[in-house]
């Protein structure tokens, strides 16, 4: 330190003590109780000049540094007077205008309920639940309300109700759930739709903080890669304000998640096998070690567990086991509607029609009775209320439609009506369909033409074609709530490359939904490297994922016999197992066709027992014959704007039947006459190009080269 840093530390140190040791106007010692008044000139006597200078140098900065800060503050102040002013002037304007839209003032909220509320959007607060209730009289109230809204299960209602109830009679348990109850029924009757209005009725009277019915399609977790997603989904669902969490699916849940739910319901929790965190609410597997706050755990405490089927009781101990259904208080049983329940849901959706058409389409809408009789007679019986609301959105659609072809008016008048067996509509004199068929008898007959253009497989068309009577057969016999015989239409197609075994898979697919045996009726064509993953934990997923864009249409899987490359691949295994459950898991809206070589075939279908008999439908397609080839060629050429000269014809037949007893499976059969059919266009074009006088479209007998190019397959070659 220099001598004049020396000096200025020496110098502030001693004006510190000089002023913190200087007694103040209003400080007394203990002997003198008088006020002693003091002045400038008083604290300045004995010091030097220098040091008089200084201090007051020093004093002199103090003020104006004060008299700085006091500007600040000023400006300050009269910035937020002018900001007040201003907010003020915009609220005077925002109220005039209120007054003058709405007629009436604008109710002020305040900044603690605007707190309040964007808390509750943004965050999912909800209101606190009421404490204590008369179980009796709110659950009494609930039962009344639902039954008023659904219709023919009133036993069920009473016995969800009760189910709910439960915790509040018995006392609960705080590291269990409320209660677990199992909720059966066919489809269609009406069980989600009442654990619905059960959850909105329940938030409506403050028992419980949010009407969110959480949903876990079990379905949906078909391997263990799928852990952590599935853990995810179960916490979403457990620590969400919604206080029911509804199960399905659980049938053909993954074993190892299925324990899971089975601990969750027997010991209250589920203990996890690895180390999971939060990470912006979401759970995630920790990487790092010990953590401060890890979720080693989930509990279900606070949530009612419903496990719904339509499977029956049965489904639950197969699924779970014994110990599972002796947690089970409640069961709920809903059956199929009534006619007279299902009159009433259609009187609903009919309401619920007209208000549509008036508020949307604008025009009026009547129905007379003939309409609803036809209903009830035509809808799918097996779907309940779900195959009526399906109607009712396909006469929306079609009056829509209508609407919207003729720009009618809001004067206009729909009549919807039952004319001739089937359901119409008139507007405005025009008459109209208002169902939208689910199976396309001009569909179906342009692919009957198109399944007899196809050359040869007299045995193949026919098994298709055999298929139809049966399966319209089931759909009435379904309709009308009968059983119905299934049959397996899961194929295998065998035979060389070439053979068509692609093209008839394409027409299976559309056939298949013209008559109404499949939802969407679309071809998915893969082969191992789609299905097969190269890591562990991915190839089920990856199956999952094909076999997800195939339902309601047809897989189909060329080269099958590649998924299997014996024993040791694990993989391969995987992905046959995955396509066995999801065959009989989707058996109804799903057609699986496994192409490849007969003798390959054989092999595979040995890799897993479950596989040959889900595949009773083995089909053979023959090598074509020379006159078949020469029938292709003929149609192939006529499809590029070309015809065969007569006088190549029967050369070229010939040529087919030669190549064929060569090596038919080397020459690619449908392809060869592809093949032959495209060489003799590049060959035309310079014949055209010397001569052009020539007939463009005509392919002549020279040029086509008829040379046989196959070799004789070898002796340890596989031959079919």
């Amino acid at each position: 330190m220099d001598s004049r840093d020396k000096k200025r530390a020496e110098e502030k140190e001693r004006l510190m003590k000089q002023v913190l040791g200087t007694k103040r106007a209003y400080e007394k010692d203990g002997s003198d109780t008088s006020v002693t008044l003091s002045n400038d000139t008083d604290a300045e006597e004995g010091k030097t000049a220098a040091e008089s200078s200084t201090f007051e140098n020093t004093m002199r900065s103090a003020d104006e540094t004060l008299n700085a800060l006091k500007e600040v503050l000023t400006r300050q102040a009269s910035d937020l007077q002018h900001l007040s002013n201003e907010k003020k002037r915009m609220d005077d304007a925002d109220q005039a205008l209120h007054e003058t839209v709405y007629g009436t003032p604008k109710v002020e909220t305040s900044d603690v309920d605007r707190l309040q509320k964007d808390l509750e959007q943004d965050y999912g607060v909800e209101p606190e639940v009421k404490k204590d209730i008369d179980s009796g009289k709110v659950f009494s109230s609930v039962q009344e309300e639902l039954m008023k809204k659904l219709s023919g299960n009133d036993e069920a209602i009473k016995s969800l109700c009760s189910a709910f109830r439960r915790p509040y009679v018995m006392g609960r348990e705080s590291d269990r759930a409320e209660n677990v109850i199992l909720v059966t029924g066919p489809k269609g009757s009406g069980r989600h739709s009442c654990l619905t209005m059960m959850a909105d009725a329940l938030k409506e009277r403050q028992v419980i903080a949010s009407s969110e019915v959480y949903t876990i399609d079990m379905s949906l977790y078909q391997s263990g890669s799928q852990e952590q997603i599935f853990l995810q989904d179960l916490y979403k669902a457990l620590n969400g304000n919604g206080s029911i969490v509804c199960f399905e699916n659980f049938e053909t849940g993954f074993p190892s998640f299925l324990r899971m739910i089975d601990s969750l319901v027997c010991n209250g929790k589920v203990i996890l096998n690895k180390r999971y965190v939060l990470s912006r609410g979401i759970l995630i597997e920790n990487q790092t070690g010990l953590v401060k706050e890890a979720v080693d755990s989930l509990n279900a405490a606070g949530k009612y567990l419903v496990f719904m089927t339509s499977r029956g009781n049965s489904a639950v101990q197969d699924a779970f086991g014994a110990g599972f259904v002796y947690h089970i208080l409640d069961t709920v049983n809903f059956t199929a509607i009534d006619e007279n329940g299902m009159r009433e849901i259609i009187d609903a959706k009919m309401t619920a029609l007209i208000d549509r058409a008036q508020q949307h389409l604008k025009i009026q809408v009547n129905a007379d009775q003939s309409l609803k009789d036809w209903i009830i007679a035509s809808y799918d019986k097996t779907n309940g209320a779900d195959a009526v609301a399906s109607m009712f959105d396909d006469f929306y659609i079609c009056i829509s439609q209508e609407v919207l072809s003729d720009n009618a008016s809001s004067a206009s008048q729909c009549t919807l009506t039952c004319r001739n067996g089937s359901a119409s509509g008139t507007l405005d004199g025009r008459e109209f369909s208002i169902v939208r068929s689910r199976t396309s008898e001009e569909e179906l007959k342009d692919i009957n033409a198109q399944l007899d253009a196809v050359v040869g497989l007299e045995q193949v068309k026919s098994y298709i074609r055999s298929l139809q009577d049966h399966i319209r057969v089931q759909q009435l016999r379904r309709q009308q709530g009968m059983k119905v015989s299934e049959v397996s239409k899961h194929m295998i197609f065998t035979g060389n490359p070439g053979t068509g075994k692609t093209t008839i898979a394409r027409l299976v697919s559309r056939y298949m939904k013209a008559i109404g045996a499949l939802s969407q009726g679309q071809l998915v064509e893969v082969t191992r490297g789609d299905l097969v993953a190269q890591y562990v934990g991915q190839t089920a997923p990856l199956t999952m994922g094909v076999i997800k864009s195939a339902l309601g249409g047809v897989l189909f899987i060329d080269e099958a016999y590649a998924l299997y490359r014996g024993k040791d691949d694990s993989f391969g295994l995987e992905c046959i197992d995955t396509l066995v459950k999801a065959m009989e898991d989707h058996r109804n809206d799903l057609i699986v066709i496994l192409a490849g070589y007969k003798k390959e075939m054989s092999v595979f279908l040995e890799s897993n027992s479950g596989l040959k008999s889900r595949f009773p439908n083995i089909i053979d397609f023959a090598d074509y014959s020379g006159e078949e080839l020469q029938k292709i060629a003929d149609s192939i050429a006529h499809s590029k704007g070309y015809v065969i000269a007569d006088d190549a014809e029967k050369p070229l037949q010939q040529y087919f039947d030669k190549v064929q007893s060569v090596n038919a499976a080397e020459a690619g059969n449908g392809r060869l006459a592809r093949n032959v059919v495209e060489e003799a266009i590049l060959k035309q074009s310079g014949r055209l190009v010397a001569h052009p006088d020539s007939r463009m479209e005509e392919l002549l007998l020279d040029d086509f080269d008829l040379t046989v190019k196959v070799q004789p397959p070898k002796e340890d070659s596989l031959t079919f």
